[in-house]
């Protein structure tokens, strides 16, 4: 299922008055053991790094029942202009049905979410960034009420760095180190040279469905969605020089500089 369409629109890197010179070269970082990273035919894929954004909705079957689960995602400002690993962002969720029976009635018990790394090296790949549990706050009500009509809206705010996710990248990045790997908060670079390159968003459903005045059962629905983090790395230095570093999703990268061109002196 096609679930975004991005269109990219490069800034100008050139200032009135200041020419440029430009070189590349393509080198290789972290010593990465290369998996598989078609993560396109596995999951519903979101590539934030554009202005035009559209992600359709998921149409999820429930197991033993004749409607859907429906859940949209949709990115906050921020978070849609630049998604990384290392920093907070926010992902937001609407949940309905669709095909409701009217004598079924269905309510959202809990919702669990973990977000992971997506990596092409084994030792990163798959570890857990954040967990969230969302349930009802009150004991008049069986859950959060859901049908064709009536919607669960969420926000998941995803930490960047918390203790456990420092914990689990020193385990990741000292499975093929061979010197000394400090336990610390990493940098974006870190993680990019080592093959990372995505969020997995994986969230289960425990629902109630209630048929009639008969007693409720519970059915559990999980969505998972991917989201590619910001590939590129800019460094800006004082004499003017721009060092761009845009990483593949095996760790390699390609740099870019580009710097002022020395001004010939007038005779």
């Amino acid at each position: 299922m096609k679930n975004l369409k991005v269109r990219r629109k490069l800034a100008g890197l050139l200032a009135a008055g200041t020419i440029f010179t430009v070189s590349s070269s393509t080198l290789t970082g972290c010593d990465a053991t290369v998996g598989d990273t078609d993560i396109e035919s596995q999951y519903d894929v979101i590539d934030s790094q554009g202005e035009d954004v559209k992600i359709l909705p998921q149409v999820l079957d429930v197991p033993g029942e004749d409607f859907k689960l429906v859940v949209e995602y949709s990115l906050d400002e921020n978070s849609a202009r630049k998604w990384t690993i290392t920093d907070n962002k926010k992902l937001y969720t609407k949940v309905y049905t669709q095909g409701l029976p009217k004598d079924v009635k269905v309510y959202i018990d809990n919702v669990h979410t973990d977000t992971s790394i997506v990596a092409s090296d084994d030792y990163m790949d798959g570890i857990l960034q954040d967990s969230m549990d969302d349930r009802i706050h009150n004991s008049l009500m069986l859950g959060f009420p859901i049908s064709d009509d009536v919607c669960y809206y969420a926000v998941n705010e995803i930490e960047g760095q918390n203790d456990s996710f420092i914990s689990g990248s020193y385990y990741g990045f000292y499975g093929h180190s061979s010197g000394h790997v400090e336990e610390r908060r990493y940098v974006e670079e870190d993680y990019l040279k080592c093959g990372v390159y995505a969020n997995e968003i994986s969230s289960a459903y425990g629902l109630l469905i209630q048929v009639g005045d008969e007693e409720p059962y519970g059915v559990d629905v999980s969505s998972d969605i991917v989201v590619l983090a910001n590939n590129t790395v800019v460094k800006n230095y004082e004499s003017g020089r721009k060092e761009i570093k845009t990483y593949d999703r095996n760790g390699y990268y390609k740099v870019e500089t580009i710097e002022p061109e020395k001004t010939k002196s007038k005779k």
